[in-house]
């Protein structure tokens, strides 16, 4: 059995020094590639041919169907509301297209799911928002 021996580690002190040159290039390296892996704080949603730009932080903060709310709020129109005897509320798909990829089956646009919300549009570039509710009429 061979025993292992510890090289001792230089200290702080007897480390070689960087030129200041080289630090400060090294430090706006590193501020450079930390801004370009994140994200902006808006993201842009679109509906038909509007484009609204929202806040990120914003919209993680609410809850899904908050955000949906929000969403009727701002872009339906009176076509989208189905009224007979009742007013009733437009249904909304949401679809995102993702900053950061991981395979194929992101690439593109994708329907949001409402489970997972807040981590989902953390990493969307944009939102399409999509009226899907069905109109229908009786005819006697």
């Amino acid at each position: 059995m061979s025993r292992i021996t510890s090289t001792p580690r230089p200290s702080e002190s007897q480390l070689p020094a960087l030129p200041a040159d080289v630090v400060s290039a090294i430090t706006v390296l590193h501020q450079f590639v930390t801004s370009a892996q994140q994200l902006p704080p808006q993201v842009i949603v679109t509906c038909r041919n509007e484009r609204r730009a929202f806040g990120r932080a914003a919209l993680q903060a609410m809850s899904y169907r908050k955000v949906v709310d929000l969403f009727i709020h701002r872009f339906a129109t009176k076509d989208d509301w189905w009224i007979s005897e009742v007013r009733y509320k437009p249904e909304v798909s949401i679809y995102a297209r993702f900053y950061r990829l991981h395979g194929e089956e992101d690439d593109g646009m994708v329907q949001l799911d409402e489970r997972g919300w807040s981590e989902l549009v953390g990493n969307a570039v944009k939102l399409t928002v999509v009226f899907t509710s069905l109109k229908f009429s009786v005819t006697a």
